[in-house]
């Protein structure tokens, strides 16, 4: 008994270097609201909200790793606007690439005049 008692306290130790898994995060909160900005009445099934989930989430981890590929290449070991900017142009073809890069661009420009406005570091 004693011996069970030692065991059920030892904590678990985790290995340097290595992150605990977690949890996926998702999109599928902010579909609805999109939705109803685009066409007012229309609705989602579960299935095509899982399938836009894994869509975005796999095009993210893309976006990501191309543009870290990018900030490698060029010896940075910051990721910026221009890496993004630069793999999404990669990532995604014709209007589709040059409409989310219109859209990327004023979200950054909303960001640098906020963050101007009410005094962010």
């Amino acid at each position: 008994e004693a011996e069970s008692s030692t065991t059920k306290k030892r904590k678990r130790r985790r290995r340097r270097g290595h992150r605990p898994s977690q949890a996926r995060k998702s999109f599928a909160t902010y579909f609805p609201r999109v939705l109803k900005q685009v066409h007012q009445g229309l609705s989602l099934s579960k299935g095509a909200v899982k399938v836009m989930d894994s869509f975005v989430y796999d095009m993210c981890e893309r976006i990501a790793r191309e543009a870290g590929c990018l900030a490698h290449y060029t010896n940075r070991s910051t990721l910026s606007t221009r890496e993004l900017q630069s793999a999404v142009r990669m990532l995604l073809p014709g209007e589709l690439g040059r409409c989310t890069e219109s859209e990327a661009t004023k979200a950054v420009l909303k960001y640098r005049v906020r963050k101007v406005t009410q005094g962010f570091p």
